[in-house]
């Protein structure tokens, strides 16, 4: 006898056979059979149908999705349609087109050092390859302040706070 969620329970033996109308198939963790109930004419599931041969016929796990089975004499008439297949692309479609530029340069993560690990003469190095890098790059940023007759009224409301005034000031940049 032992106790089960409060109350007296007599550990039983598993039960023979299924009851009538469900899966055959026992399952040996929870000490039961499978409580699904199996198509008109079958003793398993759909989960459990790969332990029944019908006819001589094996169902298999699918090689593109192991989730679902198929039967092996229907194997390649599935592959062709199976949910799981690879799809052909559609014509817009180009790999990796916005991940950027992969140059030989570009070291694997684990190569990486951070400038605080250098010594003086690699970070002045560093310095030089950058400045030469930037020397073509004449970009003149200018601040510019926007203003919108949409948000105007929002701005000078005193009920917004800080927070909500500067992101009200960030979502007028937005309209230009």
């Amino acid at each position: 006898v032992r106790q089960k969620r409060g109350k007296m329970a007599e550990q039983s033996a598993p039960p023979v056979s299924p009851q009538p109308g469900r899966c055959a198939y026992f399952v040996e963790r929870k000490r039961r059979f499978c409580k699904m109930v199996p198509a008109r004419g079958r003793r398993f599931c759909g989960e459990h149908g790969a332990q029944e041969e019908e006819n001589g016929r094996k169902r298999i796990p699918c090689p593109l999705d192991s989730k679902h089975t198929v039967y092996e004499d229907q194997l390649q008439k599935h592959l062709k349609k199976c949910n799981s297949r690879e799809k052909p692309k559609p014509v817009y479609f180009a790999k990796d087109i916005n991940a950027g530029l992969r140059e030989t340069t570009e070291l694997p993560e684990e190569k990486q050092v951070s400038i605080s690990a250098l010594s003086k003469e690699e970070l002045e190095d560093l310095i030089r390859k950058l400045k030469k890098a930037s020397n073509g790059i004449k970009s003149v940023l200018k601040d510019q302040i926007c203003s919108h007759q949409a948000l105007q009224e929002a701005l000078n409301d005193p009920r917004n706070g800080d927070a909500a005034f500067k992101h009200l000031k960030q979502q007028v940049g937005y309209l230009f």
